[in-house]
């Protein structure tokens, strides 16, 4: 029960450059309990360095020969903090829009985009404190095969 937001497409880019105290308050009129909008869930793209809808989110992992990951790119878990740290209770979601084209060979349905997320996972998970609640799969794309889900 309850109701969310969604962070995608560079739909929330602006705010974390808001001067404070303006962008304490938008924040707290979204993520308080019982203030504002007391949102219950914020669902975040995994910026993947592609044109999502309005803009390019930073990915977590830009290249895979050498290893370049960088759990700080991007506003998205800078999001999560924000959302969190005002309510602890909130259900966190996150969903890839698209990825680098490194990973799967251009195929998404791969080990390497398994793994892709789950070090998105835990970067959320060992940089900012936070276990994800919920993971999806790709956004407005076939689903793959029951064995891959």
């Amino acid at each position: 029960d309850g109701h969310g937001a969604l962070s995608a497409g560079a739909s929330s880019r602006l705010l974390v450059d808001y001067e404070e105290p303006w962008r304490s308050h938008i924040l707290d009129y979204l993520f308080l309990p019982n203030f504002g909008a007391s949102l219950h869930l914020i669902k975040v793209e995994i910026g993947g360095d592609t044109q999502s809808t309005d803009g390019t989110e930073a990915s977590h992992i830009h290249s895979i020969h050498p290893p370049l990951q960088s759990c700080g790119q991007g506003y998205e878990f800078w999001l999560l903090k924000e959302a969190k740290a005002r309510n602890p209770d909130i259900l966190t979601y996150a969903l890839s829009w698209g990825m680098p084209g490194w990973v799967g060979n251009g195929t998404y349905y791969s080990s390497q985009s398994i793994d892709y997320h789950i070090k998105f996972m835990e970067c959320v998970r060992q940089y900012y404190g936070i276990s994800l609640d919920y993971m999806g799969i790709w956004n407005e794309r076939p689903w793959g095969t029951p064995a891959w889900v």
